[in-house]
């Protein structure tokens, strides 16, 4: 069976998957934290789904989309762009949707990860700040040839809310993959 046949699943897999879109956006809102109960089960749950329906390739094609989830998002976790239950959240997203999807999402999560950041950057210190902080960002990445750092978020910065984009880029990708417009 080739993964072309998985693209967006069935009704259990998605019904699955809002529920741990809106738990997870939930409890990062609340407490700044995806909880690992959540990661876990929504990544058995799509291992567990696949495999029951498809055998083998569909063990395969799950484990591929957790793997492929977690690298998309290691390099931004290791430089301290964001918290170890987004990589887990991303990787419990590709289990259920497999390695073509996650690359969608992740693509969508990017783009809409940067437009938030900037919007909060706005909303926190007006357009020359945001303006500044891009500014800065991009020197430094032409500069020294390396993603800058992420500051850690003091008491003036907003911490970012991920899981809500993660979430947001699924329901885009799926959508996109169901109109076939990506």
């Amino acid at each position: 069976m080739n993964s072309a046949t998985h693209i967006m699943v069935t009704p259990v897999l998605f019904s699955g998957l809002i529920c741990a879109i809106v738990a997870a956006a939930f409890t990062d809102v609340r407490s700044s934290r995806i909880p690992n109960w959540l990661t876990f089960s929504l990544a058995g749950f799509g291992v567990g789904v696949h495999s029951f329906s498809d055998g083998w390739s569909g063990f395969w094609f799950s484990v591929e989309g957790l793997i492929l989830g977690i690298i998309c998002l290691l390099v931004f976790y290791a430089n301290g762009g964001m918290g170890a239950g987004d990589v887990k959240f991303l990787g419990g997203i590709g289990a259920v949707v497999g390695s073509p999807a996650v690359l969608q999402v992740f693509l969508l999560t990017a783009l809409l990860g940067g437009v938030y950041a900037v919007a909060m950057m706005m909303y926190m210190g007006g357009g020359q700040y945001a303006w500044n902080r891009v500014i800065t960002f991009f020197t430094t990445l032409l500069v020294m040839r390396r993603v800058p750092r992420a500051q850690i978020a003091s008491g003036g910065e907003p911490k970012l809310r991920y899981a809500l984009v993660i979430g947001l880029g699924t329901l885009l990708a799926q959508t996109f993959t169901w109109y076939d417009l990506f």
